[in-house]
């Protein structure tokens, strides 16, 4: 089979589109035939060296978590699959290719309602969001919550799944046209946090009062300044840092406004979560955004176009 591979770290002109051995499911897991991949800025920071290695990880290596794929066959013990079934694969230890073995808990069937390609577009993105906005930060109705980086692909999961709760949601971007995109995707208010003073203009659309719920996978200067405009015993979740990960800041408005700051991440959402969210995905309560596609052989670009923050939601390759 043809696979994406790596033999060094580095930018993505080090990806190489290659013939491997074709994989072999064994004891409780299902040989896929890939559809579609999704494009995750963890694979980036994998493939330049950042972090996010599996165990054990050497070269020539392969990456990728996410991707929509059929079932071709199965390994001993495996009893809720059979082949043929369309599935969603989380998790993965690779999908950068056109067949991948699975762990069957790995799995998930694809309702008829989904395409392979917004099927392969909600695996990590999705699951961070509903782990941000729901089991870490519990938004409730009527809530306002603040999305950083609100068009990028789990910003955007962050804002539909906020909307879907009943909340108001004011998101951020360092783009005007990025917010105006995200205001067809159910953002109510954009600021750009290029603006000097934008923690007082979420402040000013809030009445003077802040925001409930902060949702965060920007980092940098923009998370620091989210601290003056969140009301006393509010709630930030933080899933990511692409405007910068090492930060210094003023610790006091933490524990004298009683606020709560919560990691998140895809694999805080369960089996039963992430089968609802392919339900409310399917009835069309959320819908999964891509912006471009790629074929899986021009990988490199699509992590280039990712990675400069071009991106309006999800980038997936077609297989």
């Amino acid at each position: 089979m043809k696979a994406i591979r790596f033999h060094e770290f580095g930018g993505p002109e080090v990806l190489r589109f290659e013939e491997v051995p074709d994989p072999v499911a064994g004891p409780g897991e299902a040989l896929l035939r890939v559809h579609a991949v999704g494009v995750n800025p963890t694979d980036i920071t994998t493939r330049s060296g950042r972090g996010n290695t599996r165990p054990g990880f050497s070269f020539p290596a392969m990456f990728g978590r996410d991707a929509c794929g059929t079932v071709e066959a199965l390994g001993d013990g495996v009893t809720s699959l059979a082949v043929g079934d369309r599935v969603v694969v989380r998790e993965a230890d690779y999908t950068y290719a056109e067949m991948a073995v699975a762990k069957e808990q790995q799995l998930y069937k694809v309702p008829d309602a989904l395409g392979n390609l917004e099927a392969a577009a909600v695996g990590v993105t999705y699951a961070t969001a509903w782990d941000a906005v729901v089991n870490r930060a519990n938004v409730q109705s009527g809530e306002t919550v603040l999305v950083q980086g609100a068009a990028g692909g789990v910003g955007i999961a962050a804002v539909q799944i906020a909307k879907y709760l009943g909340a108001t949601v004011i998101g951020t971007s360092a783009s005007d046209d990025k917010l105006k995109w995200a205001a067809t995707q159910g953002v109510d208010h954009g600021v750009n946090y290029s603006a000097s003073d934008w923690p007082a203009q979420v402040k000013e659309l809030t009445g003077g009062k802040g925001v409930d719920v902060i949702i965060d996978g920007v980092g940098g200067d923009p998370f620091i300044r989210c601290f003056e405009c969140i009301v006393p015993e509010g709630r930030i979740a933080m899933f990511g840092a692409a405007a910068g990960r090492e930060i210094t800041f003023n610790i006091n408005g933490i524990f004298r406004n009683m606020l709560t700051l919560r990691g998140a991440g895809g694999r805080g959402t369960s089996r039963a979560d992430f089968e609802r969210l392919l339900e409310l995905l399917a009835a069309g309560k959320l819908t999964p955004t891509i912006d471009r596609t790629w074929p899986l052989s021009e990988a490199a670009e699509a992590q280039r176009y990712v990675e400069e923050r071009r991106v309006l939601g999800k980038v997936v390759l077609t297989v």
